[in-house]
């Protein structure tokens, strides 16, 4: 059984600046699911994912310097130590991606969809 602990749901603006900051395709289900929630942690009590606030996604991924280390990436959260989740700007796939050894070549395929990564934990 899949429990999830959302928390406050982002305004309306929040959202229109995140979508209007990026330039690449989110995968199907993720901009639905985080309306409803500015961040969430996820769990079955075996896997876990900490998605990140949608508010922070933009700052985070600097901070981690995303760009730089793996470029056809954005992570939007991890699995609450050292593997982060990230879509793949080309496909809009999620993928795993090291914290520590973070490059492209590094990921690996998870799902196509939002719902199947939910559905994977």
């Amino acid at each position: 059984m899949i429990n999830i602990s959302k928390s406050a749901t982002p305004n309306n603006n929040d959202v229109e600046t995140f979508l209007s900051s990026i330039n690449f395709n989110l995968p199907e289900g993720f901009i639905d699911f985080l309306k409803q929630t500015n961040g969430a942690d996820v769990n079955n009590g075996q896997n876990y994912l900490l998605l990140w606030p949608l508010t922070d996604l933009l700052q985070l991924n600097k901070e981690y310097s995303v760009e730089e280390f793996a470029p056809d990436f954005f992570i939007f959260g991890s699995n609450g130590g050292e593997t982060a989740y990230a879509i793949d700007k080309k496909t809009g796939y999620i993928f795993e991606i090291p914290f520590i050894g973070m490059s492209n070549e590094n990921a690996v395929f998870k799902v196509k969809t939002f719902g199947e990564l939910l559905n994977s934990l």
